[in-house]
């Protein structure tokens, strides 16, 4: 009896994989940077649905190289323009700006569409592994 030949990993499993292993690595930063990352990738999805993944990812450049905003548009470039998988630029352009600018209509939404769904596996697992923010209030 043959054993059973392993199948591909789906498009979802690869996604949720790359989701685990990002968001594992950002698990040995400090408590503050987790709460940070957890918010903003929760924050990320509504944000492309608004303005289009374009702005949003524009506005999340501009927060600054090594904050936790970059953090996050280095993650979705590498996914959408690195990543075999996920990749739907043709790979010339490594910055997600630059290939968000030179692509045309089609690129543009079928990575807007990626990157939001890659957004649905890293949400879960930023709520499930990441600190949560501490609030001041006192309890009641």
């Amino acid at each position: 009896m043959n054993a059973p030949t392993a199948l591909p990993a789906t498009m979802e499993q690869q996604r949720a994989r790359f989701a685990l292993e990002r968001i594992s690595s950002y698990q040995q930063m400090d408590k503050t940077r987790q709460a940070e990352l957890r918010r903003y990738i929760t924050q990320i999805p509504a944000l492309i649905h608004m303005n289009g993944l374009g702005q949003a990812m524009a506005f999340y450049r501009s927060k600054g190289e090594g904050s936790s905003h970059d953090m996050i548009y280095q993650l979705l470039g590498d996914w959408l323009c690195q990543q075999p998988a996920g990749r739907v630029f043709d790979g010339t352009d490594k910055d997600l700006l630059r290939a968000i600018t030179s692509s045309d209509m089609f690129r543009y939404m079928a990575a807007q569409n990626e990157a939001l769904a890659l957004l649905e596996w890293l949400k879960k697992f930023a709520t499930a592994l990441l600190q949560k923010e501490e609030h001041d209030a006192a309890p009641l």
